[in-house]
Protein backbone atom coordinates (compact mmCIF):
# COMPACT_ATOMS: atom_id res chain seq x y z
CA UNK A 1 0.00 0.00 0.00
CA UNK A 2 1.74 3.56 -0.96
CA UNK A 3 2.06 6.22 1.48
CA UNK A 4 1.42 9.07 -0.64
CA UNK A 5 -2.05 9.00 -2.07
CA UNK A 6 -4.13 12.23 -1.55
CA UNK A 7 -7.45 11.07 -1.92
CA UNK A 8 -10.37 13.71 -2.17
CA UNK A 9 -13.67 12.05 -3.32
CA UNK A 10 -17.01 14.13 -4.11
CA UNK A 11 -20.42 13.53 -5.05
CA UNK A 12 -22.25 14.11 -7.85
CA UNK A 13 -22.60 17.88 -6.79
CA UNK A 14 -18.70 18.54 -6.29
CA UNK A 15 -19.21 18.37 -2.98
CA UNK A 16 -16.31 16.55 -0.60
CA UNK A 17 -17.31 13.28 0.88
CA UNK A 18 -14.12 12.25 1.81
CA UNK A 19 -10.59 12.13 2.12
CA UNK A 20 -7.55 9.96 2.57
CA UNK A 21 -3.32 11.31 3.26
CA UNK A 22 -1.35 8.94 4.11
CA UNK A 23 -1.82 6.21 7.00
CA UNK A 24 -0.01 8.12 9.41
CA UNK A 25 -1.31 10.96 8.54
CA UNK A 26 -5.01 9.34 8.78
CA UNK A 27 -4.83 7.43 12.19
CA UNK A 28 -4.96 11.16 13.41
CA UNK A 29 -2.49 12.16 16.71
CA UNK A 30 -2.61 8.35 17.90
CA UNK A 31 -3.75 8.95 21.39
CA UNK A 32 -7.39 8.24 20.42
CA UNK A 33 -9.14 5.61 18.35
CA UNK A 34 -11.12 6.94 15.52
CA UNK A 35 -14.68 7.00 16.57
CA UNK A 36 -16.31 6.50 13.15
CA UNK A 37 -14.69 2.67 13.34
CA UNK A 38 -16.90 -0.03 13.49
CA UNK A 39 -15.39 -1.69 16.97
CA UNK A 40 -14.28 2.04 18.63
CA UNK A 41 -18.05 3.71 17.83
CA UNK A 42 -19.77 0.04 19.19
CA UNK A 43 -17.13 0.25 22.35
CA UNK A 44 -18.19 3.72 22.54
CA UNK A 45 -21.65 3.48 22.96
CA UNK A 46 -22.41 -0.12 24.12
CA UNK A 47 -25.97 0.04 24.94
CA UNK A 48 -25.34 -2.93 27.59
CA UNK A 49 -22.61 -1.22 29.54
CA UNK A 50 -22.10 1.80 31.35
CA UNK A 51 -21.28 3.07 28.12
CA UNK A 52 -24.87 3.75 27.48
CA UNK A 53 -25.32 6.42 28.71
CA UNK A 54 -22.90 8.38 26.19
CA UNK A 55 -25.51 6.89 23.72
CA UNK A 56 -28.96 7.89 25.56
CA UNK A 57 -27.02 11.38 25.51
CA UNK A 58 -26.27 10.81 21.57
CA UNK A 59 -29.85 10.16 20.68
CA UNK A 60 -31.54 12.75 22.56
CA UNK A 61 -29.51 15.43 21.13
CA UNK A 62 -29.58 14.12 17.77
CA UNK A 63 -33.46 13.10 17.87
CA UNK A 64 -34.59 16.46 20.28
CA UNK A 65 -38.33 17.35 19.14
CA UNK A 66 -38.42 14.27 16.87
CA UNK A 67 -39.28 11.74 19.74
CA UNK A 68 -42.26 11.98 22.02
CA UNK A 69 -40.26 11.86 25.04
CA UNK A 70 -36.48 11.41 26.16
CA UNK A 71 -34.79 8.27 25.87
CA UNK A 72 -34.44 7.15 29.89
CA UNK A 73 -32.65 3.67 29.15
CA UNK A 74 -31.86 1.19 26.57
CA UNK A 75 -30.48 -2.19 25.81
CA UNK A 76 -29.04 -4.50 22.46
CA UNK A 77 -31.67 -5.93 20.30
CA UNK A 78 -31.34 -8.88 18.08
CA UNK A 79 -31.81 -7.94 14.31
CA UNK A 80 -35.24 -8.79 13.05
CA UNK A 81 -34.44 -8.79 9.25
CA UNK A 82 -32.05 -9.66 6.93
CA UNK A 83 -28.15 -8.83 7.32
CA UNK A 84 -28.46 -6.63 4.16
CA UNK A 85 -27.19 -3.48 5.98
CA UNK A 86 -23.53 -4.89 6.49
CA UNK A 87 -22.35 -5.91 3.08
CA UNK A 88 -19.39 -4.17 3.70
CA UNK A 89 -17.99 -3.51 7.09
CA UNK A 90 -15.53 -0.94 6.13
CA UNK A 91 -18.05 1.29 4.75
CA UNK A 92 -21.18 1.09 6.59
CA UNK A 93 -22.51 -0.35 10.34
CA UNK A 94 -25.06 -0.19 12.61
CA UNK A 95 -26.12 -0.66 16.05
CA UNK A 96 -29.38 -1.58 17.19
CA UNK A 97 -31.15 -1.07 20.52
CA UNK A 98 -34.35 -0.80 21.98
CA UNK A 99 -35.22 1.90 24.93
CA UNK A 100 -37.66 1.55 27.57
CA UNK A 101 -40.77 2.47 26.24
CA UNK A 102 -40.18 0.10 23.38
CA UNK A 103 -39.02 1.92 20.55
CA UNK A 104 -36.44 0.48 17.91
CA UNK A 105 -33.12 2.14 17.49
CA UNK A 106 -31.00 1.78 14.66
CA UNK A 107 -27.55 4.15 14.54
CA UNK A 108 -25.86 4.33 11.46
CA UNK A 109 -22.55 5.21 10.53
CA UNK A 110 -21.87 5.47 6.71
CA UNK A 111 -18.05 6.29 5.65
CA UNK A 112 -18.53 6.22 1.57
CA UNK A 113 -20.97 8.17 -0.77
CA UNK A 114 -24.07 5.61 -0.95
CA UNK A 115 -26.63 6.85 -3.56
CA UNK A 116 -30.09 6.74 -2.50
CA UNK A 117 -29.02 7.16 1.37
CA UNK A 118 -32.37 8.09 2.49
CA UNK A 119 -34.47 5.56 0.07
CA UNK A 120 -32.24 2.91 2.01
CA UNK A 121 -32.30 3.76 5.34
CA UNK A 122 -36.46 3.69 4.64
CA UNK A 123 -36.18 0.26 3.46
CA UNK A 124 -34.25 -0.79 6.51
CA UNK A 125 -36.52 0.92 9.19
CA UNK A 126 -39.69 -0.73 7.20
CA UNK A 127 -38.34 -4.32 8.26
CA UNK A 128 -37.96 -3.66 11.48
CA UNK A 129 -42.16 -2.51 11.14
CA UNK A 130 -43.05 -5.38 9.41
CA UNK A 131 -40.99 -7.48 12.16
CA UNK A 132 -43.46 -6.70 14.41
CA UNK A 133 -46.35 -7.79 13.12
CA UNK A 134 -48.16 -10.98 14.72
CA UNK A 135 -49.47 -14.21 13.25
CA UNK A 136 -53.43 -14.58 13.78
CA UNK A 137 -56.44 -13.08 12.86
CA UNK A 138 -56.68 -10.20 15.51
CA UNK A 139 -53.65 -8.61 15.09
CA UNK A 140 -54.17 -4.28 15.00
CA UNK A 141 -50.96 -2.95 13.98
CA UNK A 142 -50.09 -1.39 17.52
CA UNK A 143 -46.76 -0.82 16.25
CA UNK A 144 -43.63 0.35 18.52
CA UNK A 145 -41.92 3.46 16.68
CA UNK A 146 -38.99 2.87 14.68
CA UNK A 147 -36.13 5.42 14.88
CA UNK A 148 -33.34 5.31 12.73
CA UNK A 149 -30.08 7.76 12.93
CA UNK A 150 -27.63 7.80 10.41
CA UNK A 151 -24.12 9.50 10.94
CA UNK A 152 -22.47 10.19 7.50
CA UNK A 153 -18.90 11.58 6.29
CA UNK A 154 -20.01 12.42 3.42
CA UNK A 155 -22.73 15.45 2.26
CA UNK A 156 -25.97 14.17 0.37
CA UNK A 157 -28.48 17.35 0.83
CA UNK A 158 -28.02 20.94 -1.00
CA UNK A 159 -28.12 23.24 1.82
CA UNK A 160 -25.83 23.83 4.57
CA UNK A 161 -27.85 22.12 7.41
CA UNK A 162 -25.66 19.42 9.30
CA UNK A 163 -28.52 17.53 10.89
CA UNK A 164 -32.54 17.07 9.29
CA UNK A 165 -35.01 15.41 11.39
CA UNK A 166 -38.25 13.60 9.66
CA UNK A 167 -41.64 11.58 10.07
CA UNK A 168 -44.60 11.08 8.60
CA UNK A 169 -46.28 14.45 8.52
CA UNK A 170 -49.12 16.56 6.70
CA UNK A 171 -47.87 18.81 4.04
CA UNK A 172 -48.63 21.90 6.38
CA UNK A 173 -46.22 20.16 9.37
CA UNK A 174 -48.24 18.51 11.85
CA UNK A 175 -47.14 14.99 12.77
CA UNK A 176 -49.92 12.01 11.63
CA UNK A 177 -47.65 9.30 12.95
CA UNK A 178 -44.64 8.35 15.62
CA UNK A 179 -43.91 4.81 14.00
CA UNK A 180 -41.11 6.10 11.30
CA UNK A 181 -38.58 8.78 12.45
CA UNK A 182 -34.87 9.51 10.69
CA UNK A 183 -32.57 11.30 11.70
CA UNK A 184 -29.42 12.08 9.23
CA UNK A 185 -25.94 14.18 10.30
CA UNK A 186 -23.74 15.67 7.46
CA UNK A 187 -20.59 15.45 9.72
CA UNK A 188 -18.47 17.49 6.92
CA UNK A 189 -21.20 20.45 7.28
CA UNK A 190 -20.69 20.14 11.50
CA UNK A 191 -17.79 23.01 11.34
CA UNK A 192 -18.04 24.72 14.78
CA UNK A 193 -14.46 25.52 16.61
CA UNK A 194 -13.89 23.77 20.25
CA UNK A 195 -14.35 26.91 21.71
CA UNK A 196 -18.15 27.30 20.32
CA UNK A 197 -19.36 24.08 21.34
CA UNK A 198 -22.73 24.95 23.56
CA UNK A 199 -25.09 22.04 23.25
CA UNK A 200 -24.69 17.88 23.95
CA UNK A 201 -25.40 17.94 20.30
CA UNK A 202 -22.37 20.36 19.69
CA UNK A 203 -20.28 18.08 22.01
CA UNK A 204 -20.55 14.63 20.58
CA UNK A 205 -20.14 15.78 16.84
CA UNK A 206 -17.43 17.59 17.22
CA UNK A 207 -16.55 13.90 19.36
CA UNK A 208 -17.31 12.24 16.61
CA UNK A 209 -15.60 13.80 13.88
CA UNK A 210 -12.25 14.93 15.57
CA UNK A 211 -11.20 12.77 18.74
CA UNK A 212 -8.94 10.82 16.42
CA UNK A 213 -6.96 14.09 15.40
CA UNK A 214 -6.88 15.18 19.71
CA UNK A 215 -4.05 14.48 22.06
CA UNK A 216 -5.89 14.69 25.19
CA UNK A 217 -9.55 15.44 26.20
CA UNK A 218 -10.44 19.31 25.56
CA UNK A 219 -11.99 20.98 29.15
CA UNK A 220 -15.23 21.23 27.35
CA UNK A 221 -15.98 17.86 28.43
CA UNK A 222 -15.37 17.48 31.67
CA UNK A 223 -17.71 16.77 33.89
CA UNK A 224 -19.96 15.56 30.99
CA UNK A 225 -21.33 12.40 29.95
CA UNK A 226 -18.90 12.14 27.23
CA UNK A 227 -16.12 12.12 29.45
CA UNK A 228 -16.76 8.37 28.99
CA UNK A 229 -15.79 8.58 25.35
CA UNK A 230 -12.71 9.61 25.73
CA UNK A 231 -11.60 6.91 28.47
CA UNK A 232 -13.72 4.26 26.13
CA UNK A 233 -11.11 5.43 23.10
CA UNK A 234 -7.65 5.61 24.27
CA UNK A 235 -5.80 3.43 22.83
CA UNK A 236 -3.01 2.99 25.78
CA UNK A 237 -5.61 1.91 27.13
CA UNK A 238 -6.91 -0.72 25.10
CA UNK A 239 -5.30 -4.36 24.65
CA UNK A 240 -2.97 -5.73 22.47
CA UNK A 241 -5.57 -7.43 20.18
CA UNK A 242 -7.85 -4.61 20.52
CA UNK A 243 -5.16 -2.24 19.60
CA UNK A 244 -4.41 -4.43 15.93
CA UNK A 245 -7.75 -5.17 14.74
CA UNK A 246 -8.42 -0.99 15.27
CA UNK A 247 -5.41 -0.51 13.35
CA UNK A 248 -6.20 -2.72 10.77
CA UNK A 249 -9.58 -1.26 10.54
CA UNK A 250 -8.17 1.96 10.06
CA UNK A 251 -6.36 0.38 7.58
CA UNK A 252 -9.45 -0.34 5.60
CA UNK A 253 -11.00 2.77 5.86
CA UNK A 254 -8.25 4.41 4.49
CA UNK A 255 -7.78 1.68 1.57
CA UNK A 256 -11.69 2.55 0.64
CA UNK A 257 -10.85 5.97 0.42
CA UNK A 258 -8.33 5.32 -1.35
CA UNK A 259 -10.49 3.04 -3.83
CA UNK A 260 -13.01 5.15 -4.52
CA UNK A 261 -11.19 7.97 -5.14
CA UNK A 262 -9.27 5.78 -7.64
CA UNK A 263 -12.06 4.95 -9.42
CA UNK A 264 -13.39 8.20 -9.62
CA UNK A 265 -10.32 9.89 -11.03
CA UNK A 266 -10.44 7.01 -13.43
CA UNK A 267 -14.72 7.84 -14.32
CA UNK A 268 -13.55 11.66 -14.77
CA UNK A 269 -10.70 10.62 -16.85
CA UNK A 270 -12.93 8.54 -18.75
CA UNK A 271 -15.31 11.54 -18.89
CA UNK A 272 -12.73 14.31 -20.17
CA UNK A 273 -11.50 11.97 -22.88
CA UNK A 274 -15.05 10.94 -24.43
CA UNK A 275 -15.88 14.47 -23.58
CA UNK A 276 -12.87 15.96 -25.50
CA UNK A 277 -14.16 13.26 -28.70
CA UNK A 278 -17.25 14.62 -28.52
CA UNK A 279 -16.50 17.99 -28.65
CA UNK A 280 -14.16 17.17 -31.72
CA UNK A 281 -16.83 15.46 -33.59
CA UNK A 282 -19.09 18.07 -32.73
CA UNK A 283 -16.98 20.91 -33.96
CA UNK A 284 -16.02 19.37 -37.19
CA UNK A 285 -19.86 18.49 -37.93
CA UNK A 286 -20.45 22.02 -37.55
CA UNK A 287 -17.79 23.14 -39.93
CA UNK A 288 -18.25 20.28 -42.54
CA UNK A 289 -22.72 21.98 -41.97
CA UNK A 290 -20.91 25.61 -42.83
CA UNK A 291 -18.45 24.96 -45.92
CA UNK A 292 -22.05 22.91 -47.22
CA UNK A 293 -23.58 26.29 -47.07
CA UNK A 294 -21.20 28.08 -48.60
CA UNK A 295 -21.31 25.41 -51.32
CA UNK A 296 -25.01 25.53 -51.91
CA UNK A 297 -25.13 29.60 -51.75
CA UNK A 298 -22.43 28.80 -55.11
CA UNK A 299 -25.05 26.16 -56.72
CA UNK A 300 -22.49 23.86 -56.17
CA UNK A 301 -23.78 19.89 -56.98
CA UNK A 302 -25.08 17.73 -54.13
CA UNK A 303 -22.77 14.92 -55.25
CA UNK A 304 -19.65 17.54 -55.29
CA UNK A 305 -20.73 18.87 -51.48
CA UNK A 306 -21.28 15.33 -50.16
CA UNK A 307 -17.82 13.90 -51.45
CA UNK A 308 -15.58 17.24 -49.78
CA UNK A 309 -17.77 17.06 -46.28
CA UNK A 310 -18.40 13.66 -46.00
CA UNK A 311 -22.02 14.66 -44.98
CA UNK A 312 -24.98 12.26 -45.96
CA UNK A 313 -27.43 13.47 -48.21
CA UNK A 314 -30.35 13.82 -46.13
CA UNK A 315 -27.90 16.27 -43.91
CA UNK A 316 -27.31 18.36 -47.48
CA UNK A 317 -30.84 18.18 -48.51
CA UNK A 318 -31.86 19.43 -44.49
CA UNK A 319 -29.35 22.50 -44.84
CA UNK A 320 -30.71 23.17 -48.53
CA UNK A 321 -34.26 23.84 -47.07
CA UNK A 322 -33.15 25.54 -43.87
CA UNK A 323 -31.35 28.17 -46.59
CA UNK A 324 -35.00 28.79 -48.40
CA UNK A 325 -33.93 26.37 -51.39
CA UNK A 326 -35.93 24.05 -53.81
Amino acid sequence: MENNIVAETKNSHGEMIGEAKTFEEYKGAGVFADLLLDRTFKKAFNPDTQNKVCLIALLNAVLDGEIASPIVDVQSRNKEYSEGSNENRTSIFDLHCIDSAQRRFIIEVQILFQENIVNRSIYYASQTIIAQGQRGKKYNYELNPVVTVVIMEFNVFADDRYIRRAKLREINGSCISDTLNFAFVELPKFNKPLDELETTLDKALYALKNMKNMTQMPKQYANTVFELLFSTAKLAKLSKEEQKMIDEAQKAKWDEYAIHKAAIDSGLQQGLEQGLEQGLEKGANQKAREIAKKMLLKNEPIDKIIDFTELSEADILAIKASLGQS
